[in-house]
């Protein structure tokens, strides 16, 4: 009785184990990504072109790719800290990371870098 209590354990922690092994793949798989960039100069408000001494990215992803990070960032911040002024549309942020929903436009996210350093910086102005 123990042994055929024991083989159904086994069992179970092998499927469990093979079911996590498998989302985990899946989760870690590239997947396509959707957007656009701008490089630049000077700040995102009056954008120059870039020099050598002052080179900064703008990345924009729609679709997919923003809807997954919007998902995966966290609660949606509250209406009198958003940019937008539409109480339809959802915003979330973390660090430099801005994700916004609208029914209008879908899912977007901005990030930026300074190419100089390697540094986050935000890839969008409200």
């Amino acid at each position: 009785m123990n042994f055929h209590r024991a083989g159904i354990l086994g069992a179970c922690t092998l499927i469990s184990l093979a079911q996590s092994a498998e989302s985990s793949v899946e989760t870690a798989a590239a997947k396509v990504l959707s957007g656009r960039y701008q490089v630049y100069g000077g700040s995102l408000a009056e954008m120059l072109p870039p020099t050598p001494n002052d080179r900064h990215v703008s990345f924009r992803f729609k679709g997919q790719s923003a809807r997954d990070l919007f998902n995966g960032i966290g609660p949606d911040v509250r209406r009198e800290h958003a940019c937008s002024g539409d109480p339809e549309d959802r915003e979330r942020r973390r660090g430099h990371l801005l994700c916004v929903y609208s029914r209008e436009n879908g899912y977007t996210c901005l990030l930026g870098l300074d190419l100089r350093t390697g540094t986050s910086e935000a890839g969008g102005v409200c």
